[in-house]
């Protein structure tokens, strides 16, 4: 009944289910029990022959059993929605070539080349990547070029249309900027990533650990941190992962909010001369701290086998445990890029077998850094 409405995948990873929808390319977690009656609902032939599997098998009766028949239907139809968040409808005629702000970056050795339309615009990006900047070259290696017509967002790579999104998602256009501005830096394309995360990872030379954590709690504050007592920040809050299962170098300046000044003020050299930028419609105090090589930058990405969660909070006490990969998928999915490859997607739920999970609740900075380095130890 409804096969069209299946999981692709299912992987059982300690005893946390994980189901995979092809045309949504959603990953849903569930709880063994939900998943028997999935496979009940599933495998039956029609709703009458559900319902009477529920009531001999189960005892459930009449009213409880279509309660259940509804919301699995509603929980699989909602599974296999899809949402786009980019469009080539209504592309601008021609793209500006006037009044347009000019930036020369260089990257790996490479020319880099961004127009933007105005200074608005430039904010979105420039300050993230503006350790690289170079004042003159003449030539570059590729030309991106950002603009906004109407409602709309543009995004061009060599004059090739990458993307529009409206202006509300300018967060969407900045993610798919450092995606592509990623496969410049290393020299490949979007079929080749299996996952960009809204994560930080830091390495010790040898491998990489993962730090994810809602928005505020502190992972690029701990980045900056770890990176100030000798670790290698490989990103920040755009971490990409390659077909190879490693992490890979994203190098963008570490961004901080205002509540976490005062915490990295003693820490970081010249930290006060960063200039302060607002950003988003809440006009948040950020400062982008350049991120300092402590290590072979010539390393360009490395295994990963620990995802940490982190959660400052000054009022409660500092601990470190495991944690179930639930936990983790919790934070990890909702505001990811996963490929929707059937082949990225097993590449995906294989290497989150391979992966050790632990949550970091800090009031302490020195009882995060000793912790979190003792990880790459164990």
């Amino acid at each position: 009944m409804k096969a069209d409405l299946s999981p692709k995948h299912v992987y059982n990873i300690h005893k946390t289910i994980i189901l995979w929808f092809h045309e949504s390319n959603r990953y849903v977690v569930v709880s063994e029990g939900l998943y028997t009656l999935i496979n009940l609902f599933l495998n039956a032939e029609t709703k009458a022959t559900f319902l009477s599997t529920l009531n001999k098998t189960l005892g459930f009766d009449e009213l409880k059993s279509e309660a259940i028949f509804n919301e699995i239907n509603l929980f699989l139809e909602d599974a296999n929605i899809t949402t786009a968040v980019s469009s080539k409808a209504n592309l601008p005629e021609d793209i500006p070539t006037t009044d347009i702000l000019k930036k020369l970056y260089r990257i790996n050795n490479l020319t880099i080349a961004i127009h933007f339309e105005s200074p608005t615009i430039e904010s979105l990006i420039h300050p993230q990547i503006a350790q690289y900047q170079i004042e003159s070259s003449t030539d570059y290696n590729v030309l991106f070029e950002v603009f906004k017509t109407n409602n709309e967002l543009h995004l061009y790579k060599d004059r090739t249309h990458i993307g529009s999104y409206n202006t509300d998602l300018f967060h969407f256009l900045q993610g798919k900027f450092a995606l592509e501005l990623t496969n410049t830096i290393h020299n490949t394309n979007i079929e080749n990533w299996i996952a960009t995360f809204h994560a930080s990872a830091v390495s010790n030379g040898d491998e990489a650990i993962m730090i994810i954590g809602d928005s505020g709690n502190g992972k690029s504050t701990l980045s900056a941190l770890l990176m100030a007592h000798g670790l290698d920040v490989l990103a920040d809050d755009f971490t990409p992962l390659y077909e190879n299962l490693n992490l890979y170098r994203y190098p963008a300046a570490i961004s901080v909010k205002k509540g976490a000044f005062d915490i990295l003020k003693p820490e970081i050299p010249n930290f006060e001369s960063f200039k302060t930028h607002t950003s988003g419609p809440k006009k948040v105090n950020l400062k982008y701290i350049p991120t300092v090589s402590v290590g072979d930058i010539s390393i360009t990405n490395m295994p990963c086998r620990k995802i940490v969660c982190v959660k400052f909070d000054k009022t409660q006490s500092s601990e470190l445990k495991s944690v179930s990969i639930e936990k983790i998928l919790e934070t990890l999915i909702p505001e990811s890029w996963i490929s929707p490859s059937e082949k990225h997607a097993i590449l995906f739920l294989d290497w989150l077998k391979t992966v050790d999970c632990y949550m970091l609740n800090y009031s302490s900075n020195d009882f995060a850094i000793t912790n979190f380095k003792a990880l790459f130890d164990a």
